[in-house]
């Protein structure tokens, strides 16, 4: 048959290869199904359980998710509510380059490249000025900071001065200083100079908005013009403004009244949609109709007849 009809006898070996793979596959098949439904059905309670868990747990995570969008929403609701109620107070900080060819050396401060001071607004001002602790600025004395406010046109604004000078130390005092550190001083880890720090308070913007400032260096009353000024190494302006009232209040709890608007948003948030949308986020499982074949037996034409 294989010399006579090849192709014949190779179709038929390969139904008769495909029949007895079909028929081994049916009974493996059946005899895994029926002991599948044999174990199922002998735990048929756990398997119960860990339906009713494994939907719990479903549940749980997705009314999480929609509770994590309402809360990102609050925060947003909250984040857009504080930049209409809180107002930053202006803190500008500066170098101060002082021009020692004037009998009083005067710095410039422009308020262009950062916000100008609002109307009405309590300035403090904070000048650090490093002074070397040499024999003509420990025989200076006394000498005098201004800060003034002015305008776009030049008027003069505001007006502040602050005395200052070298803190005093005695010559004793001050070789034992040396003495006790001679090896940072020699190695040019620090410096023979002190930092005067000069809080000046009291200044006020008025109705005109402040486009400059300008901080000058007095001498006394008794020295010749261009005398009594000090040696400087460095210095520098620090601004800050006082807000009103209500805003320093405002901007004294921001971080609690951040919070407390980002609850209340998401309370609301939660209640309308619990009571608009309940369904979305509480869905509940369908009940399954559980009637037992005594409930259908159960019939008006089986029940007793009344005498």
């Amino acid at each position: 048959m294989f010399v006579t009809d090849p192709f014949g006898v190779t179709r038929r070996g390969n139904a008769f290869l495909l029949q007895r793979g079909f028929h081994l596959w049916s009974s493996t098949v059946g005899s895994l199904s029926s002991w599948v439904n044999h174990w199922l059905n002998e735990h048929k309670t756990k398997w119960k359980l860990l339906l009713g868990v494994g939907w719990g747990l479903l549940l749980c995570v997705y009314v999480c998710i929609i509770l994590c969008g309402l809360l990102v929403m609050a925060i947003m609701v909250s984040s857009l509510m504080m930049r209409f109620l809180v107002e930053e107070p202006l803190q500008l900080r500066e170098e101060l380059n002082f021009d020692y060819t004037q009998s009083k050396p005067v710095a410039f401060v422009p308020m262009i490249s950062c916000p100008v001071i609002p109307p009405k607004h309590k300035v403090q001002a904070t000048i650090l000025m490093t002074l070397p602790e040499s024999g003509y600025n420990r025989n200076l004395g006394m000498f005098q900071v201004r800060v003034e406010f002015l305008s776009a046109d030049g008027s003069v604004l505001a007006s502040k001065s602050h005395p200052c000078m070298l803190k005093f130390k005695s010559e004793p005092i001050r070789i034992l200083l040396t003495m006790f550190k001679v090896v940072p001083l020699v190695a040019g880890y620090i410096s023979e100079s002190q930092t005067l720090r000069l809080r000046i308070r009291g200044l006020t913007g008025g109705d005109v908005p402040t486009s400059c400032l300008r901080v000058m260096i007095e001498q006394r009353a008794e020295l010749n013009p261009g005398g009594g000024i000090p040696e400087l190494y460095n210095a520098s302006l620090m601004l800050e403004s006082q807000l009103p009232f209500f805003r320093r209040i405002v901007w004294g709890w921001k971080r609690t009244i951040f919070v407390w608007i980002a609850l209340v948003s998401f309370m609301m948030e939660l209640l309308v949609a619990v009571i608009c949308c309940r369904p979305v986020i509480l869905p509940r499982p369908r009940l399954r109709d559980v009637s037992t074949p005594e409930a259908h037996n159960s019939s008006p034409s089986n029940l007793p007849k009344r005498r």
